[in-house]
């Protein structure tokens, strides 16, 4: 059975597909929109059905990234408990289907191939057509062919162990066995061993010298001083203060002005200036000696004119604008992430634990790690508490520069800096020991020419190795040949004899035919019958068929006139199910049946029973797997069979800007109608599990109205010419309150996105509008209690 589809690249849509979480069941449908790669999945089957790759290779991606195309199909093997892979790759099924399965494909291929060609019979497709229902048959009549399909599948089977047993490690078997046999064993083996003994000398040197070159030293720690300067700058802020006189002399100054100068205007500037030109003790302009009044009032303006107190302030200011930002605990951080990227230079050093003294130097860092990381933590709190006291205090400070404040304490904060400090500095210093140790260990493994000398031995070695292995292999590959040979001749004898055998198969179309008439009428072609007839084409026997319609045998010429394409559809489906009705049980038991589509007809009676018939075959068939762009189609197809049976899966093919790719699909969600789906989209905004809002809430404001009042809508015979309309029809025939219809009103223009009310608004007031008014259609909008609706 197949498990799941692993990965499809640069096929079709699927630029890179990953499917591994998408798990197949013995009934599986897989459903995917037009162009998303539903036919590609067909194809993919088709091809492995067949080991053609034509039709894969004209798939590719567009645009062309030049990578290989690649298909991995997981399949269970025979016990079912692994999973087995069929892998296509470099245009080629490298792993095919295995051997314990069988696939059959139902797609479009198989419907212009052996059925009608557009809407007519060709004689490829009548050809096509006796090949696929002779093929069909499970009974062998001649001993002759059952013998030689059991000598030739011996053949193989020796043939596979022969090659496990002995070419095991061959990697092309086919060139290994055209390989010349040598004549002096002995010599060349001699000169083997020669070289093997060189790459091993070579080798020892080499080993993981690139990526132990490559590995990284220890960094030495750094305890960040920043924090700590910070402190003691704003802590000095915090204590200065500023007895400032200035205020004292201005109104003094004043007081002096309105008592001695007869215009008050102009006085201060006229005394700032006279005190910029004084100079000595003598006055500037008459000369004389000036007195100690004169100079208490001289000192008075001075003190006045002070800036100190400006300056104060512009000092605390930029103090705190400089420090404040440093006083945050990233360093400690930082400092903790730097230990815990040193251990890990430390671990990528294991061969270090067998150099003395250095197992001890590890254990002594671990140690200093492991106490710094605790004193860390510790300071990280105190770091906490003290950036919290700073940040009340500076902004006290700022308020009233000029008045002191007592400093945050910082003590125990600067001891365990101290501390640090000193442990950082002693383990920096183990840190210089290991990386001298470090450094001399990979010292030992530079020599970029022993990389050229492995290369050349290696190739020297192969070919030696590889004329060696001829010549001891030398039986085991004339027995390689011989059943080549047998198989060979087996393969070309065996299709000559079935085509043979076909000619007696009279009895077995009968039957076949019974089977198809059978199937075309339960899929609704009720009126006519097939009937098959030999057509004399050439050597070959070919067989056709003739169709009755009501009786009366109808033209080939006239199959387009009579047949429908639900009709012509329906019977290449017909055709297809009657060739599995002819397996025996067991190879239908392990045949994988893929229906690409089997329903073009939205006919229900059509629908139903060709969803029918896949369930019975999934009952006896190895596995059923249906692709399908009908997405109403699959809906019913869960509703009706999948409650009964719970081996069905559902994939969806979905597609982004990437490709497309597989998802298991909710059944669930599947089932449910657009309305519902709605519902759901906007419960799931209001609730916050989603930000986007695909449903228009007005337009879900009518089918809320369409549904509730279905009824009373279509027995009053209520208008749909607008949602304005009908919202005041069934007032008026009184289906809904006044009230109601006036909340009716009030949401339809509210939720109108023509009025830009609904779209421009803020999410978080959108979710809000969407609660009140899910909260009006499940709990208010009932009908009109009085009145006959």
């Amino acid at each position: 059975m197949l498990k799941r589809i692993s990965t499809i690249k640069n096929i079709g849509t699927y630029k890179d597909c990953n499917g591994r979480q998408s798990q197949f069941e013995k009934l599986t449908l897989v459903y995917g929109r037009n162009t998303y790669g539903k036919s590609t999945l067909g194809d993919i089957f088709s091809s492995l059905k067949s080991g053609e790759s034509t039709t894969l290779s004209a798939r590719k991606s567009i645009p062309d990234d030049g990578l290989a195309q690649k298909v991995e199909l997981n399949f269970l093997d025979a016990d079912g408990k692994k999973e087995v892979k069929a892998i296509f790759n470099n245009d080629d099924w490298k792993n095919k289907l295995p051997g314990h399965l069988r696939l059959a494909v139902y797609d479009d291929a198989f419907y212009h191939q052996n059925v009608f060609l557009g809407r007519t019979l060709t004689r490829n497709t009548k050809e096509s057509f006796s090949d696929f229902i002779l093929g069909s048959q499970g009974v062998v009549k001649a001993e002759n062919i059952a013998a030689k399909n059991k000598e030739l599948k011996e053949k193989k089977s020796d043939l596979k162990k022969l090659v496990q047993s002995e070419f095991s490690k061959v990697d092309e078997l086919k060139s290994f066995i055209a390989e010349p046999v040598i004549a002096d064993i002995d010599a060349t083996k001699e000169e083997l061993d020669k070289k093997r003994e060189e790459y091993a000398l070579l080798n020892s040197q080499k080993k993981a010298s690139k990526a132990i070159r490559e590995r990284k030293n220890l960094f030495p720690l750094k305890v960040a001083t920043d924090f700590s300067e910070a402190v003691t700058a704003i802590n000095t802020v915090l204590k200065t203060g500023l007895d400032n006189p200035h205020e004292a002399a201005k109104e003094e100054l004043n007081r002096h002005i309105e008592k001695h100068f007869i215009k008050p205007e102009g006085a201060e500037q006229w005394i700032k200036q006279g005190l910029s030109l004084l100079d000595g003790d003598n006055c500037h302009f008459c000369g004389q000696a000036i007195t100690p009044q004169a100079n208490e009032l001289l000192d008075l303006y001075r003190q006045c004119f002070d800036d100190q107190f400006a300056r104060h302030e512009g000092y605390v200011k930029s103090t705190v604008a400089q420090h404040h930002p440093l006083l945050t605990k990233y360093w400690i951080e930082q400092l903790i992430s730097s230990i815990q990227k040193a251990g890990l230079v430390i671990d990528s050093y294991p061969e270090l634990s067998l150099i003395d003294e250095v197992p001890e130097l590890i254990s002594n860092i671990e140690k200093s790690h492991d106490s710094i990381q605790k004193k860390l933590d510790e300071l990280n709190l105190l770091a906490v508490q003290i950036i919290g006291e700073f940040n009340v205090r500076i902004e006290t400070k700022l308020a009233d520069p000029k008045k002191s404040f007592e400093v945050v304490d910082t003590a125990q904060f600067e001891l365990l800096i101290k501390n640090i400090t000193s442990d950082v500095a002693d383990l920096n210093s183990d840190y210089q020991t290991f990386n001298k140790r470090a450094n001399e260990f990979k010292a030992r493994f530079e020599g970029h020419q022993i990389e050229k000398a492995l290369e050349h031995l290696k190739l020297q070695g192969t070919g030696l190795a590889l004329k060696v292995e001829r010549y001891e292999k030398n039986d085991a590959c004339i027995n390689h040949m011989t059943l080549l040979k047998n198989i060979s001749d087996l393969e070309e004898d065996i299709p000559k004899l079935k085509e043979s055998l076909r000619n007696e198969q009279s009895a077995f179309l009968n039957q076949y035919f019974t089977k198809i008439n059978k199937h075309f009428n339960d899929l609704g072609s009720r009126d006519f019958k097939l009937e098959y007839k030999h057509e004399p084409l050439g050597n070959k026997p070919i067989y056709s068929f003739k169709v009755k319609f009501k009786g009366a045998d109808i033209a080939e010429n006239d199959l387009d006139k009579i047949f429908s394409e639900s009709d012509r559809r329906s019977l290449g489906l017909s055709i297809f199910l009657a060739s599995l009705d002819s397996l025996e049980d067991k190879t239908l038991a392990k045949t994988i049946i893929v229906f690409d589509d089997p329903v073009t007809s939205f006919d229900e009676n059509r629908v139903g029973q060709t969803h029918s018939k896949l369930v019975k075959l999934a009952d006896k068939c190895q596995q059923v797997i249906m692709l399908s762009h009908f997405k109403d189609g699959v809906a019913n197809f869960l509703k009706v069979h999948g409650f009964s049976k719970n081996d069905i899966a559902l994939i969806e093919i979905k597609k982004n800007a990437l490709g497309s790719y597989l998802e298991v699909g909710n059944k669930d969600a599947f089932v449910k109608s657009a309305h519902h789906l709605n519902t759901e989209e906007l419960i799931d905004f209001v609730e916050r599990n989603t930000d986007k809002l695909s449903c228009k809430p007005r337009v879900y404001l009518e089918e809320v109205l369409s549904l509730r009042f279905s009824k009373q809508i279509r027995k009053k015979q209520i208008t749909n010419e607008s949602l304005s309309k009908r919202i005041d029809a069934l007032s008026e025939e009184k289906i809904v309150s006044q009230d109601i219809a006036k909340q009716l009103h009030d949401w339809r223009e509210e939720l109108n996105p023509e009025h830009h009310v609904w779209m421009d608004d803020d999410i978080e007031n959108q979710r809000t509008t969407i609660s009140s008014f899910l909260e009006f259609v499940f709990y208010e909008l009932v009908p009109e209690p009085v009145g006959e609706v």
